[in-house]
């Protein structure tokens, strides 16, 4: 007799192959977080971690390029990750049980080891720079900073840049539920939205979601605290669980690259509608809180209107980079098959070294195309050559979401 088929895949569907377009993406995504983090180091009145005394004058307007659909994407990414991964798990309910503990290995672990490590060097500079006078020499500054027990302005112990590993874990920990709990549900809704999102309405219905998900945002400001973050769960858990829905349907890889165009334009023509609303209403360009203009109140409807700009910009751009990535990206190379390993570590480890790096570099006094283009140097090199050290030590791997030993070089590596 054969096995009972998993509600979380099919056989079928388990033996399907790697989408390594999905792979490209998710890599390139996080070397573009990694240069944008970068970016913010550089921005006119930045209240980042650490700031540049020398700014970048209009770089919002390049990074705001990117900062509708960035994070989005990679949520997305991540849920179509997790879909492939649960094909390896057990069925049923311990298919659920193993999808939470491996998560939590792979993810709650680093999140862990990164706020007791990597992220304290980022608050002793953070403190340097701001309020000097509050520093205290490191193990003093450790304690404190472990203690909570301190003057600055910063509950620590804090996750900075590692939110996103926070909320993909508990993320992770809410699909597992919902896979005990509903048992066939969830592939269900799949195979209906298999049905219903590959034609025009792959298009269509996530802007009308996101543009309602927007409206939060005057009422529920970003925070990246977890408990209050309202408006960027309505955005991010979705989309996380939206991935994971769709990530083995054929239809809507096709229905991607039909659309692609289509997207694209309907992402360039929002981004040009969005930057003239900020030049006209508040002379800023980027990711401004459009209901507190600088000059003259816009009208309501405008701002209410802008929002749903908003919501065509994020998911005109992530439809057109799924869509081209579908078309063109879906090889394998030895360098994806590295770099797919090699991206997490080099998150956890990256924004240390900037802020590191950007403490010291302007002492320098180099001309600033040249500091900036040597930060991005300084941070990627150092990741790099921090992953190399790290993936040779067995006992480091499982704090940077690696497995404990390497998997073999025939078996294709997994995203966390």
């Amino acid at each position: 007799m054969s096995p009972t088929p998993s509600p979380v895949t099919s056989p079928p569907e388990a033996a399907s192959s790697r989408r390594y377009d999905l792979d490209w993406i998710r890599v390139a995504a996080f070397f573009l977080l990694i240069v944008y983090h970068v970016g913010v180091f550089y921005e006119p009145d930045s209240d980042w971690h650490t700031s540049s005394p020398r700014a970048i004058e209009g770089i919002e307007m390049a990074m705001s390029l990117s900062s509708p659909w960035r994070l989005a994407l990679l949520f997305l990414i991540a849920g179509f990750a997790t879909r492939f991964m649960t094909a390896r798990l057990s069925p049923g309910l311990r298919g659920a049980g193993a999808l939470a503990r491996s998560r939590t290995g792979r993810l709650f672990v680093p999140l862990v080891f990164g706020m007791l490590v990597i992220v304290p060097p980022q608050t002793w500079f953070q403190v340097a720079q701001y309020t000097p006078h509050l520093v205290e020499p490191w193990p003093q500054f450790y304690a404190l900073y472990l203690s909570g027990e301190h003057q600055w302005d910063i509950t620590t112990p804090t996750w900075n840049h590692l939110w996103f590993v926070a909320y993909l874990w508990v993320y992770s920990l809410v699909l597992a539920g919902l896979l005990a709990v509903t048992g066939d549900g969830l592939p269900r809704l799949g195979r209906w939205l298999d049905r219903t999102m590959s034609g025009a309405a792959l298009l269509i219905v996530p802007v009308l979601y996101l543009g309602l998900a927007r409206q939060l945002y005057p009422v529920f400001d970003r925070t990246h605290a977890l408990v209050d973050d309202w408006y960027l769960h309505s955005v991010y858990l979705p989309l996380f669980l939206f991935g994971f829905l769709i990530a083995r349907s054929e239809r809507i890889r096709l229905a991607l690259i039909a659309n692609r165009w289509a997207a694209l334009g309907l992402a360039l023509t929002a981004w040009l509608a969005w930057w003239t609303y900020l030049l006209t209403w508040t002379g800023l360009p980027g990711d401004i809180q459009i209901w507190t203009p600088v000059a003259e109140n816009p009208p309501s409807w405008l701002r209410i209107a802008m929002r749903w700009t908003y919501a065509a910009i994020q998911w005109g751009a992530i439809a057109a980079i799924l869509g081209f990535g579908a078309r063109h990206l879906n090889f394998d190379r030895p360098a994806l098959r590295y770099l797919t390993v090699a991206v997490f570590p080099l998150y956890i480890l990256h924004q240390t070294i900037t802020v590191v790096a950007g403490h010291y570099l302007p002492r320098l006094e180099l001309p600033l195309g040249l500091e900036a283009a040597l930060l991005v140097a300084i941070t990627f090199g150092g990741a790099f050559a921090g992953y190399e050290l790290v993936r040779r030590i067995p006992p480091l791997r499982p704090f940077f979401g690696l497995r404990f030993r390497p998997r073999p070089a025939n078996r294709p590596p997994r995203a966390p």
